[in-house]
């Protein structure tokens, strides 16, 4: 009888050994599957800087090339993912700028400008379907106004990944403002990011692109980090944080120009 108690004891933890064992090869095979699953990236820190590409409406407007079409940018985006292009987010950007910090091979950055309700309806689905980083720069007064996003839309394109930032509060010229005018627009469309986003942000698109020492150093003060022109240029490591240069990309950009435009600062002007 003891005999036999014993065996069963034996037949059990054999069971138990067995099914612990099972467990723990399942959990690293899984382990294993998802780590290989994930391609590596090469890194690496771009001599000859970053095409930081500015954006502005898409849709069919005609005869006004800073209205993309919606064509336009579908194939542009394409070809960024066909060619292992890597849009990467203002802050892997600000790394390499200040700190001359390693990126992802082929980097470029994705900047759309002013807040208009076709980056939610048509840039938003975009970004998602091929996972690519950008950021919105909106003047944050504009938003609720009808004409432009609604901050419903906005939070929804922060959920999704979208990043965020000032284009000003009024979408007024700051290198045409006083000292107080000047602090009062940026301190203004902080506090509204950080209200509605709780967000602090730390990147900011002049309104018009003007850009002057004394905006640059009201935007020091709030925080700012990163401030974009629309000067043309590709971002490069010591350039000044306060004035980032940016690529213009309009509707008579088409998709041999655009080529250029992210492999080449000598690219031919549309």
């Amino acid at each position: 009888m003891r005999i036999w108690k014993w065996s069963c004891l034996f037949l059990v933890s054999c069971m138990i050994l067995t099914g612990c064992g099972s467990s723990s090869t399942q959990k690293a095979d899984s382990g294993v599957a998802a780590g290989t699953s994930q391609k590596q990236v090469e890194m690496a820190v771009p001599p000859k800087g970053i095409p930081v590409l500015m954006y502005h409406m898409i849709g069919e407007v005609k005869d006004n090339d800073a209205v993309l079409s919606e064509a336009h940018l579908r194939e542009q985006m394409k070809f960024l993912k066909d060619n292992d292009f890597h849009p990467i987010s203002l802050n892997q950007l600000y790394e390499y700028m200040v700190h001359n910090k390693p990126v992802p091979v082929r980097p470029v950055v994705l900047t759309f400008d002013d807040g208009y309700p076709d980056t939610y309806s048509i840039v938003m689905p975009i970004m998602k379907e091929y996972g690519f980083k950008c950021t919105v720069f909106i003047p944050t007064y504009d938003a609720d106004q009808s004409t432009r996003l609604t901050w419903k839309q906005i939070k929804e394109m922060q959920e999704s990944g979208m990043v965020i930032a000032s284009h000003g509060y009024h979408h007024n010229r700051l290198s045409e403002m006083k000292e107080h005018t000047l602090d009062d627009e940026i301190e203004k469309s902080q506090e509204e990011l950080q209200q509605q986003l709780g967000i602090t942000n730390e990147f900011f698109c002049y309104p018009y692109g003007g850009n002057n020492p004394a905006a640059e150093a009201a935007l020091k003060k709030a925080g700012i980090k990163l401030a974009f022109t629309m000067n043309g240029g590709w971002a490069k490591y010591g350039d000044d944080p306060y004035a980032v240069k940016r690529i213009w990309i309009g509707n008579a950009v088409d998709i041999a120009n655009f080529k250029q435009r992210v492999t080449t600062e000598q690219y031919d002007q549309r």
